[in-house]
């Protein structure tokens, strides 16, 4: 399992009434709004973009998540996210999302998301822009 201290990038999100199902929890297909929230913007704030603005050509081409513990409406989570492997074409973003219980972060899902460079134009995989992997290796220290 990942330490959470490893982790730079959080966002919080409040759990709305419509993530949950008829089990009165969060619905396991919403993680991955969470997920995808938390990504936008850990690449706009890592590569210094707008939300508009990040055109670096990348598709999902995996995503595995670990549901530990149920998350409930009204909770306060966060999705911690950090690049743990950064390839020439492909690279995986680690992720937690912990909810804040009896004063302690409690680690609700761990996930892991396989990304690969993708040129829109060609239909094709294509190497990571040179630029990106610095701005990564310099915010995580790869």
């Amino acid at each position: 399992m990942d330490d959470i201290k490893l982790f730079k990038h959080r966002i919080k999100i409040k759990v709305r009434f419509s993530d949950l199902d008829a089990m009165r929890h969060v619905n396991n297909a919403t993680y991955l709004s969470y997920l995808e929230e938390a990504r936008i913007s850990y690449f706009a704030d890592v590569l210094q973009r707008t939300r508009n603005d990040l055109n670096f050509g990348a598709v999902v081409a995996r995503i595995e998540i670990d549901y530990l513990q149920p998350l409930i409406f009204g909770e306060e989570i966060a999705v911690l996210s950090r690049v743990s492997m950064l390839g020439n074409k492909s690279s995986e973003v680690r992720h937690l999302i912990v909810v804040y219980r009896g004063g302690a972060e409690v680690i609700a899902a761990s996930a892991v998301t396989k990304l690969v460079s993708y040129d829109y134009k060609t239909l094709k995989s294509a190497a990571i822009p040179d630029d990106v992997k610095k701005k990564i290796k310099d915010f995580e220290g790869l």
